[in-house]
């Protein structure tokens, strides 16, 4: 056994409502950072404070929890981490980080309990509003870490479902509010940095602009382009662009796979492994992809694109809606073998609402999963996109059982199970579509969608018309690809290539 060792995971919850309770960009932006820098920022100086209380001393220097990001503590060894225990100068260890989670192996009880109330404090005094879930475990038993990670799950659940769903302070009657939050107003907030004007936040968006305002001084190039107007093809005559949300695949299951071994150094080693692997595979080599692809489409100009959130197997960015499609496959099709993810567009204007835009990004990335699973697949990558007009306000199965009744061809896979009899809407048929509608003039192109989304009978009309007026000699449209696709597919497919033919499939082929 572990003698008086505790075992303990941190759970941030409530992520998406603190992120995106506001509709103004460096809000949200500056709230991913807080989530991702939560333990880093508060943890670690709560475990120093705690630490030099308890052995009177003023030692700010050395870590009181030891970290394993650093190059030198990757192996997770139990008689190292025993003697530094007994040594008293370190009262934890972090155990594995990533995906969501953070465990850190304490000491004892006492280290985890007086550590989490300054941590705490700490959070609510510089986010006010961020949730911080703490469970643990006592006693642990070093041969048997999943045992002890099932006894904490167990607990956890009962601990989820009695959290207090209230915010630090409520608001009485004489008390000025943020309208768009309710919260109370705590300070004026610099807007851009021009000391004339000033508007009243909250406790709460006052330290997202703070922790915003931090990024972008210190890493400019971490997001990217500042103004969002910069990312459109040309302001006054397009102003179209995208969110490009993406997200990892069965995720779940590769952390159960790390969890072979039973002692905690086998399956604590094998975490660490794949952690270090899911930053490495799906944010800091595709990042490079999509600047690299950017910077040759856009030789000398800045690169065209603004990063909101990439952290463990997501990413998030905001680009010019033209570059939307070729990013998301650029993205997927460079992930590594044994990985895969879904990506979901959102096409909108410049000045739509963020956070309805993101939600809808979100759920097509949602909607190539559910395809994924109800299919039984694995290693799939799946792109779902969509176009916001009207009525984003309501979800993203609605506006399409509303539009086209759910006839509709996405979401399409990028990369499809190899060696199968099935028959999948990829990226290539789309490709091989679209030089088909090469052939015909835009104007039909477009024309298509309507009589598309009215019924099978209208788009064969209008499929007859466009080739009665071919000019002579020309041959047919082979509508069918070689009659690998059925009628009912080619409605659907023409009809959602139509809508994006302009931004993303006129120019395929050359």
């Amino acid at each position: 056994m572990g003698k008086n060792y505790v075992l303990a995971m941190y759970d941030i919850r409530g992520k998406q409502e603190y992120i995106y309770r506001t509709n103004k960009l460096k809000e949200i932006i500056g709230a991913s950072a807080v989530i991702r820098d939560c333990f880093k920022d508060f943890l670690y100086g709560a475990a120093k404070e705690y630490r030099n209380l308890k052995n009177n001393s003023s030692d700010n220097d050395a870590e009181a929890i030891i970290n394993y990001k650093s190059e030198k503590e990757k192996v997770f060894d139990r008689n190292l981490f025993e003697k530094r225990m007994a040594e008293g100068k370190v009262i934890g260890e972090v155990v594995y980080d990533g995906g969501g989670n953070f465990w850190v192996l304490y000491k004892d009880k006492d280290s985890c309990v007086e550590t989490n109330k300054l941590f705490t404090k700490k959070v609510v005094q510089n986010t006010y509003s961020l949730k911080v879930l703490c469970t643990f475990t006592e006693g642990v038993n070093f041969d048997d870490f999943k045992g002890d990670r099932k006894k904490l799950y167990e607990k956890h659940r009962i601990r989820e479902a009695t959290q207090t769903p209230s915010i630090p302070a409520q608001v009485l009657p004489f008390t000025r509010v943020d309208y768009s939050t309710s919260l109370p107003l705590y300070k004026e907030q610099v807007v851009n940095r021009n000391p004339e004007k000033k508007i009243p936040v909250s406790k709460e968006s006052y330290y997202k602009y703070k922790k915003y305002w931090e990024i972008a001084d210190s890493r400019p190039k971490e997001f990217g382009e500042l103004v969002l107007d910069k990312l459109v093809t040309q302001k006054g005559e397009e102003s179209l662009l995208a969110v490009v949300y993406i997200d990892g695949n069965n995720m779940g299951d590769k952390v159960s796979e790390c969890l072979k071994g039973k002692s905690y150094e086998e399956c604590i080693n094998e975490l660490r492994k794949f952690s270090d692997s899911i930053q490495k595979d799906y944010v800091d080599d595709r990042i490079k992809n999509i600047d690299n692809f950017l910077s040759e489409k856009y030789a000398g100009d800045d690169i065209k694109r603004r990063f909101v959130i990439y952290a463990g197997d997501e990413i998030n960015f905001i680009c010019n809606a033209r570059d939307a499609y070729d990013l998301a496959i650029v993205y997927l099709n460079n992930l590594p073998q044994g990985c895969s993810a879904c990506a979901g567009i959102s096409v909108f204007h410049s000045h739509a609402p963020y956070s309805e835009v993101y939600r809808i990004a979100e759920e097509c990335c949602e909607s190539g999963k559910k395809k994924m699973k109800k299919l039984g697949l694995d290693n799939v990558c799946l792109i779902d996109v969509h176009y916001c007009q009207g009525g984003i306000g309501t979800d993203l199965e609605t506006i399409r059982e509303a539009e086209t009744e759910g006839r509709v061809s996405r979401p399409w896979f990028v990369t499809a199970p190899k060696n199968s009899t099935e028959k999948y809407i990829t990226c290539d048929v789309l490709n091989a579509m679209a030089n088909v509608l090469k052939g015909i003039a835009r104007s039909n192109v477009k024309g298509l969608a309507v009589p598309a989304k009215k019924s099978m009978a209208d788009f064969k009309m209008e499929l007859r018309r466009i080739e009665a007026h071919l000019p002579a000699g020309k041959p047919k449209p082979d509508w069918n690809l070689n009659n690998t696709l059925s009628d009912d597919e080619v409605r659907k497919i023409i009809y959602d290539m139509a809508i994006f033919y302009d931004i993303w499939f006129s120019n395929i082929g050359g």
